[in-house]
């Protein structure tokens, strides 16, 4: 009965093998027409939701995403070989305009089509899937993947910090923290909060407090707020016992828990994207010796948990203290002003001082040179600007909505807001970010990239980044007051 069974789940296997392949072939000569997944999924004889599913597990992204990375991949390839305008490419590969195809592409290769088609480094290129079987010799060694995954970090819900989602994530698995929303967790740490800026061209890490504070002291204040424990395990000491942390990450996995990773995008091979810090382990395979990491949307990594470990660990433990959402954004507001003043740590800035760092080099004419590692994260900045600052003060409405005792917070917080209005009516960016583009030195780089050759064009940014960095220093001085008010100290 057992072999029957065994046969059936390998012939379950297989078959899903061949319909992902089968898929995959379907896909690859459909590239420059209109894909309909349900379509996809009827050319396989499946439903669109197991379709799916089978299809992230088996190629590692899910159907979106690869229908994406391949035609942005030939139109790199095109546009270095030809010359067809960038507008022909848009509409060849299936984008409504240049303006979405540009960023799309810009997200993707990390340069804009003009600059790839300007520069000799060669594009990235996601190659076509071919699933294969690969038997190695040895016992049976056991895998697990999570149950019911989703996806991690969405950008097209402006849920753009790895570090906030991913303790979302966790409160999801161990069944708490259900009424909070990604939003709040962002603001408790910090991201949503203050805006940062970075000088040092050898940092690579998430553009926001939770990246650039990332080490075991702000691990700690974070799963404290919330009244967890944890233990924090550096890549050394997993290296020196590894067996032990295979076997912890085991038990996890298996008790339906994630854990929480702590590296850099550039230690995991396979992490193809602008920056990254934080992601998750969701499965394991080979007892352990390879994880299964969720790095962004549906994508999963393979990584080898070896002696060229370079992975922080962090796993969250028992529950030490309730803490009431009342207290959670009571302790909130009290550290608003913290994350808005904090020093310069090795050439990264917080609050007032990022913008006016970011407005001397604009004028200084760091961002002339267009082959500047991280040029194009300027527009990471620009993106941030929409959802940190003064968005944290809808904790002041919640507290409101909460007790009575909160009401002056309201218009408090609308004091802030006249300040640092955090977006336009119709919401997505900010009312900063619009000013910003329409002095050409927004999101869009083409344009940001004309503007920062001419020098009275970069004076006029700076100006603007300026008078907002002291308009920052006007909402410090009001959330102090909050804190001394409702906080019980200054």
């Amino acid at each position: 009965m057992c072999m029957l069974k065994w046969h059936c789940k390998w012939v379950l296997e297989m078959d899903w093998i061949r319909i992902i392949q089968n898929a995959i072939n379907y896909i690859e000569s459909h590239l420059l027409d209109e894909i309909d997944q349900e379509e996809i999924a009827r050319s396989v004889y499946t439903s669109v939701y197991q379709f799916n599913r089978a299809f992230s597990m088996i190629a590692g992204v899910s159907v979106g995403e690869y229908i994406r990375n391949r035609r942005l991949s030939l139109a790199a390839r095109e546009l270095r070989c030809g010359k067809e305008k960038v507008i022909d490419l848009a509409l060849k590969y299936g984008y409504e305009s240049p303006e979405s195809f540009t960023k799309a592409f810009t997200r993707f290769h990390g340069e804009s089509p003009s600059n790839i088609r300007l520069s000799e480094m060669e594009p990235r290129f996601f190659h076509p899937l071919t699933i294969q079987i690969n038997v190695k010799g040895g016992f049976n060694m056991s895998k697990k993947l999570l149950a019911d995954l989703r996806s991690l970090i969405d950008g097209m819900k402006g849920h753009n910090y790895a570090l906030p989602d991913c303790l979302k994530y966790i409160f999801e698995c161990v069944g708490d923290y259900e009424e909070i929303t990604f939003w709040d967790i962002a603001a408790v740490i910090g991201d949503t909060i203050a805006q940062v800026y970075n000088s040092n061209l050898s940092t690579r890490c998430d553009y926001c407090v939770s990246g650039h504070l990332a080490d075991a002291d702000y691990i700690e204040y974070v799963f404290s707020a919330f009244g967890y424990e944890h233990d924090y395990v550096t890549a050394a000491e997993i290296i020196a016992n590894k067996s032990h942390y295979r076997q912890k990450i085991m038990e996890y996995i298996d008790k339906g828990i994630p854990v929480l990773v702590k590296t850099n995008i550039n230690d995991v091979n396979g992490w193809k994207a602008d920056v990254g810090t934080y992601c998750l382990i969701i499965g394991y395979e080979n007892d352990g010796g390879v994880v299964k990491l969720l790095v962004k949307g549906e994508m999963i990594i393979d990584y080898a948990v070896d002696n060229n470990n370079k992975l922080d660990l962090i796993f969250i433990r028992e529950k030490h203290k309730d803490v009431s959402l009342e207290e959670l954004y009571l302790n909130t507001i009290k550290k608003m002003p913290y994350w808005l003043t904090l020093p310069e740590r090795n050439g990264m800035c917080f609050g007032a001082e990022a913008y006016r760092k970011w407005a001397n080099d604009i004028e200084a004419g760091r961002f002339v040179d267009e082959n500047l590692p991280l040029w194009h994260n300027y527009g990471v900045y620009v993106c941030n600007i929409a959802t940190s600052g003064a968005e944290a003060t809808f904790i002041y409405k919640k507290l409101a909505d909460m007790n009575n005792a909160y009401l002056p917070l309201v218009a408090i917080g609308k004091k802030i807001q006249e300040l640092l209005p955090p977006e336009s009516s119709t919401g997505g960016r900010s009312l900063l970010w619009i000013k910003l583009d329409e002095l050409e030195a927004g999101m869009d780089m083409d344009k940001t990239a004309v503007t920062m050759h001419d020098a009275t064009k970069r004076k006029k940014v700076a100006m603007v980044l300026r008078e907002y960095a002291d308009k920052v220093e006007q909402a410090v001085k009001i959330m102090n007051q909050v804190v001394h008010d409702y906080c019980g100290t200054k």
